[in-house]
């Protein structure tokens, strides 16, 4: 018969099970109001801005950038590994865009640890010019 150190040590070398209660014990952390730390930034720069977000602990995957009209969401969920379409939301920021970022032309890219969302200008914005006035 087994004693009890033998079977402990038999669960802690089976990777699979650690994976699994790994994952559960951080659902269960941010079902219990844990919370990745983010912190989200926005630069201006001469031909657009740009969004930048970091959050601990987060992987690629989950973040996730949605444009509707003028306002963009970015966030990020936690997937349940074992049941696909349980997703619990990590952060949320919500963004409203100026006139003048050209939507069709917005991209995210993930480097480094940091998830940027890019909002150039459209050119019309970036070049001035005086327009004509008709005389009726």
């Amino acid at each position: 018969m087994k004693t009890l150190e033998e079977k402990e040590m038999k669960i802690i070398k089976n990777k699979e099970f650690l994976r699994s209660i790994a994952h559960q014990i951080d659902l269960l952390n941010t079902l219990g109001g844990g919370v990745s730390e983010t912190y989200t930034e926005i630069k201006k720069k001469k031909k657009g801005a740009v969004i930048r977000v970091w959050a601990a602990g987060v992987s690629p995957e989950a973040f996730r950038v949605v444009l509707h009209q003028n306002q963009i969401t970015v966030f990020s969920v936690l997937q349940n590994e074992e049941n696909p379409e349980m997703a619990i939301p990590m952060f949320t920021r919500i963004f409203m865009l100026p006139p003048q970022v050209d939507l069709s032309r917005i991209e995210a890219v993930y480097k480094n640890g940091e998830l940027r969302v890019k909002l150039p200008y459209h050119d019309s914005a970036l070049n001035p010019h005086q327009i004509d006035i008709k005389h009726l």
